[in-house]
């Protein structure tokens, strides 16, 4: 399993996610979203500013986020649009992979077909949202993988905080 941390950016125009190895400094993409849209579009990058790396796009109600690379589409995930727990499921071509985060999204587990954990994104407590996203990448394509975190950010937490923007 691959481990990544995913941070959003507090002082930022517009919603930003810098995503680090797992206990390194060093910024290897950064996750922006446009201001003022009535949609999420966020674009993955290199480094901090680097080219495109991948791209999402989410609905109005914030209940599916299309995710490309290359401008070819890689995944879907969709939320509920009503439900008691906090899930999803993970479109990748014909597989459907169904995470569950419980009352309060703390983790949510992607399990395969012989039940074995292939993404997993565990919110973590901090001043800012902070993730811990690890994934198999035989399985789980590492851009999903960040842009899922970044999709759960947006639907289950960013607006529950005052904005800095």
């Amino acid at each position: 399993m691959e481990t990544y941390e995913l941070t959003q950016k507090i002082l930022s125009f517009g919603p930003s996610y810098q995503v680090r190895a797992n206990g390194s400094d060093q910024v290897l993409w950064t996750i922006k979203g446009k201001l003022l849209t009535a949609t999420p579009k966020l674009t993955m990058v290199e480094g901090t500013d680097g080219g495109d790396v991948a791209f999402m796009k989410g609905n109005f109600v914030k209940t599916k986020f299309d995710i490309s690379v290359a401008g070819q589409g890689l995944g879907a995930l969709q939320f509920p649009l009503i439900a008691l727990k906090k899930s999803f499921t993970l479109a990748l071509g014909d597989k459907q992979f169904k995470a569950d985060g419980g009352f309060l999204a703390g983790t949510f587990k992607c399990t395969n077909a012989q039940g074995e954990i292939v993404l997993q994104i565990a919110k973590q407590l901090s001043l800012k949202d902070k993730f811990q996203v690890s994934h198999e990448p035989s399985q789980i394509p590492r851009e999903v993988a960040l842009m899922a975190a970044v999709a759960i950010d947006q639907k289950f937490f960013e607006d529950h905080y005052a904005s800095v923007d």
